[in-house]
């Protein structure tokens, strides 16, 4: 009889995640204070401190870092993930795609065909399933503390789709070429809401950590729930722990080019393990901002303020002008009475011009002057192609960057975690291994909406290319080739091959030889049915 080891020692309290979460804290502590500092100026209540709870702020003197933060997060949100359709599209291999259709001993044109529907049905089914988990809600709050905090954690489940982790919820480790090592998140759990086969273990670790034989309040009892993601060789390793114990079921393992979390920053640093917010490089003008703001408010205040002051020695009494109605007479001079005056008007207009022109930075910073789309779920293609183009520019390269480290990873995990649950409704070919994955970005952040724009603007070039080409005499297939390669379109099976273009003049000339025999033929069997008829009258 072969006895099973135990998993934990009973006689001591270990907690060997939670140790793990300290000792990496340390590293995190810099960019966490940076992020809170942000955080004071923009969305205050955005983090929170260690222990869960709201932290006490003072609500901003201004609203263009709040302002500034939910409308680049809503915009960059709405071009990640447009709403009902595709930002990425799959794609064959044409050597592939002949050597599938050889083997399987059918027509490669027809077999093409069949291979484009197949990824176009792919596309949707995975694109619906990501809409039912409601994805877009969680990536918005994301990009906040993405721009404020400048680094964020995403953790695709199979189940409820995307989840996020504030910086003060998750620790990461990468080399130095950015690539992560180890991560570890922490959430809260209710003790009655852990598996049932583990709640003695548990208990049993509460009385040894608490010294105690007793726990009291069970039913209220919260408990540090931490989860890792290691990298180990060719994989990603993860399980969950609860006061050292181990949960029951919840280890996995994922290819390690199908990661399930996306460690997300704003901006990446090669060495370190962190990014840094956009909220951060300008935080300068946001608390200069801050504190005019609170300057012109309070000297506005000071100087709509009425305030008369009267000469002690005058002959005016104070008490018979107070109760003179409106446009009655009053013994006096006018020198007693004297309204109090701060003479600041010099000052304030000094502070709004320096407020309205850190306003017009922060303006195009956070693309608070471009309002291109519009409230609504149909956002047409065009609108979003211009909010992208705006982003390019007003954010450099991270838009770029984000396409390729949230979107290609966010796109593998789901399509990964759909092939378990609706497996059968996907085509056949699709969970061929041959099958690859190409991810658009930028201006063609629209999947196969944009190669129907680059058509369109193909066939527009065309059409202009055409009269340049009968006046000087050019070539006009080459001309397409040179403007098919430049707008990235593949031309195979686009333009008739020569045997093809033999064929159809043939085809021509066999037509037009049956409408020339046509009118003869009609012409003989009317001149037949006349002479008939002639001789049926005659007998």
């Amino acid at each position: 009889m072969v006895r099973r080891k135990k998993r934990y020692v009973e006689t001591e309290y270990i907690e060997r995640l939670a140790s793990e979460y300290e000792s990496m804290k340390n590293d995190r502590q810099p960019y966490l204070d940076k992020a809170r500092e942000a955080s004071k100026y923009t969305l205050p209540s955005l983090l929170k401190d260690d222990n869960g709870d709201v932290m006490v702020y003072e609500t901003p003197n201004q609203s263009i870092g709040a302002d500034g933060v939910n409308n680049l997060a809503s915009k960059v949100t709405l071009t990640m993930l447009p709403p009902n359709q595709p930002f990425f599209k799959f794609s064959i291999d044409s050597n592939d795609l002949k050597e599938l259709a050889i083997n399987g001993g059918v027509d490669p044109k027809q077999y093409e065909d069949d291979v484009v529907k197949g990824l176009s049905l792919t596309e949707k089914l995975l694109v619906d399933y990501n809409e039912k988990n409601g994805d877009r809600v969680c990536l918005g709050e994301a990009n906040k503390h993405l721009y404020v905090a400048g680094n964020v954690m995403l953790i695709h489940r199979p189940d409820t789709g995307l989840k996020y982790y504030p910086l003060n919820r998750y620790v990461v480790k990468r080399d130095y070429c950015g690539n992560v090592l180890k991560a570890i998140t922490t959430e809260t759990i209710g003790y009655y809401a852990l598996p049932e086969d583990m709640q003695a273990e548990v208990l049993l670790r509460l009385k040894l950590k608490e010294k105690t034989d007793e726990i009291k309040d069970l039913d209220e009892k919260e408990l540090d729930l931490y989860t890792v993601y290691k990298r180990e060789k060719k994989h990603w390793i993860t399980y969950q722990e609860v006061e050292g114990v181990e949960v029951p079921r919840s280890r996995g393992k994922y290819p390690l080019e199908i990661c399930p979390f996306m460690a997300l920053r704003y901006t990446r640093i090669d060495g370190e393990s962190y990014g840094r917010g956009l909220v951060e490089e300008y935080i300068g003008d946001i608390s200069y901002l801050d504190v005019l703001s609170r300057a012109i408010r309070e000297s506005s205040l000071a100087a709509s303020k009425l305030v008369m002051l009267v000469n002690p020695n005058g002959i005016t009494k104070i008490q018979q002008l107070a109760n003179t109605r409106n446009g009655g007479y009053c013994r006096g001079k006018a020198e007693d009475v004297t309204p109090l005056q701060a003479n600041k008007y010099y000052d304030l207009q000094v502070a709004r011009a320096e407020k309205e022109s850190i306003e017009r930075r922060l303006y195009r910073v956070f693309l608070l002057a471009q309002a291109v789309q519009r409230d609504s779920e149909r956002t047409t293609a065009t609108e979003i192609q211009y909010m992208i183009r705006d982003l390019e520019e007003a954010l450099g390269n991270h838009y770029s960057i984000m396409s390729k480290e949230f979107q290609t990873a966010y796109v593998k995990i789901s399509f990964y975690h759909l092939r378990k649950v609706k497996k059968n409704a996907l085509p056949d070919l699709i969970t061929d291994d041959k099958v690859h994955l190409i991810v658009t970005t930028g201006l063609e952040a629209l999947g196969r909406g944009s190669d129907l724009n680059k058509l369109n603007m193909f066939a527009n070039t065309m059409m202009q290319f055409a009269q340049f080409a009968q006046v000087c005499g050019a070539k006009t297939d080459k001309i397409a080739k040179m403007v098919a390669a430049s707008l990235n379109i593949d031309v195979d099976g686009l333009f008739y091959t020569e045997e093809e273009k033999q064929q159809q003049a043939q085809q021509l000339q066999q037509a037009q030889l049956a409408q020339r025999v046509a009118p003869n033929v009609v012409n003989k069997a009317a001149e037949m049915e006349m002479q008939n008829k002639q001789q049926e009258h005659q007998m």
